[in-house]
C-alpha cells in the first residue's frame, strides 16, 4: 500500500468514526428528549390544578310559551354558593333561536372557597321579562305579576347538568292566582320586601366553618358568607342553633314591581353540611310589612 492508498484509507476510517459518533449523540438525545416529555405528561396528569375544573349548565329556554312583546330576559340562577346573573337580548340573539329553542351555557367552578359540587347538591335558575315600558310583559294575564319562570332542582353530574324554562307557566300561573285571591288591595305603598332565611345547623355546629346564604326574589339576590361559628353566638332571640339571616329588597326592579305572590328562593351552601353542599328552598312571597321567611335546609332538629 502505497502513501496515497494509506492517506485515503486513514480519511476514510476517519470519517465513519465521526457519522458513528453523530449518530449515537442523536439517538442519546432522542432518548433523553422522549423521557422528558414523558415526565412533563405525567406531571400534568397528576397535576390538573393549572385550570379549574367546572360545570355546564345547559339552560333551555322554550320561547313559544314567551310572548312576543318580550324582547329581553333577565337570568339569574345558583350552582354551589355562586350567582350569576345574564341579560338576554331576544332580537340580537335571533341567530341562536333553533325552533324556538334558545339554549345557554354557564359554567361553575367544580370548587371554592365555600364549597365543592357533589351530586345531589341543589341549584335553581330563573329567568324575568325585564320592564319595557313599549311591551305588553307586566300585563300577561292581566296581572301585576311579572312573568317569569323559574327550574331548581339536585345536581345529576359533577360535569353537566340541563335546566328548561318556560317549558310549563306552573309558577307563574301560581303567583298570578294568588296575587287575583290575596294579594289585591294589599300595601300598595310598601317599597321593600323582607326576607328571613332561616339555617338549621344542629347537625354542622362545631364542623361547619364559612357557609354561603343567598336570597333572591323578582331578579334581585344577595349572596352574606358567614363565619357559623361567631354568627351563632352573636345571636340573642333564642334561636339556638338555627342561624336567621335577613334580606332586605327593594320592591321595584328592573323586571317590575314585586307582588304578593312572587316566588322567592334561600339557599345555602357549605362543604361540612350534609347530606347536600347546597340545598335551595322556595316560598311564595304573602306579607309586605311582617316579612316573609323559609328554612334553607333540613337538619335533625327540623325535617
Amino acid at each position: 500500500m502505497d502513501k496515497t492508498d494509506f492517506y485515503i484509507y486513514y480519511c476514510l476510517i476517519f470519517f465513519s468514526l465521526i457519522i458513528l459518533s453523530l449518530s449515537f449523540t442523536n439517538a442519546i438525545e432522542k432518548v433523553v428528549a422522549t423521557t422528558t416529555d414523558d415526565n412533563n405528561q405525567d406531571d400534568n396528569d397528576d397535576n390538573p390544578k393549572n385550570e379549574k375544573e367546572t360545570m355546564k349548565l345547559k339552560i333551555k329556554l322554550n320561547l313559544n310559551n314567551v310572548d312576543k312583546s318580550i324582547q329581553k330576559l333577565k337570568l339569574v340562577s345558583y350552582v354551589n354558593g355562586e350567582v350569576k346573573e345574564q341579560y338576554i337580548d331576544l332580537v340580537k340573539d335571533k341567530s341562536k333561536i333553533k325552533e324556538n329553542i334558545l339554549v345557554l351555557n354557564l359554567f361553575y367552578d367544580k370548587s371554592n372557597d365555600i364549597s365543592s359540587i357533589i351530586v345531589t347538591d341543589q341549584y335553581f335558575v330563573c329567568a324575568y321579562a325585564l320592564n319595557d315600558k313599549n311591551s305588553k310583559q307586566n300585563n300577561i294575564a292581566n296581572s301585576g305579576i311579572s312573568f317569569y319562570d323559574c327550574d331548581e332542582g339536585n345536581i345529576g353530574s359533577p360535569d353537566s347538568n340541563t335546566a328548561h324554562l318556560f317549558y310549563t307557566l306552573n309558577k307563574f300561573n301560581e303567583s298570578v292566582n294568588y296575587n287575583k285571591v290575596s294579594g289585591q288591595g294589599k300595601n300598595p305603598l310598601a317599597k321593600e320586601v323582607k326576607i328571613n332565611v332561616k339555617v338549621p345547623l344542629e347537625d354542622a355546629k362545631g364542623d361547619a366553618d364559612k357557609i354561603n346564604v343567598v336570597g333572591m326574589i323578582g331578579g334581585q339576590y344577595k349572596v352574606e358568607t358567614i363565619n357559623v361559628e361567631q354568627a351563632l353566638d352573636k345571636q340573642k332571640d333564642g334561636n339556638g342553633d338555627i342561624l336567621d339571616v335577613p334580606f332586605v329588597f327593594n320592591r321595584t326592579t328592573d323586571v317590575g314591581e314585586i307582588q304578593l305572590g312572587d316566588k322567592f328562593f334561600g339557599c345555602v351552601t357549605g362543604e361540612e353540611l350534609s347530606p347536600q353542599h347546597s340545598h335551595c328552598e322556595k316560598r311564595t312571597l304573602k306579607d309586605f310589612e311582617k316579612g316573609n321567611q323559609l328554612y334553607s335546609r333540613k337538619d335533625n332538629n327540623f325535617k
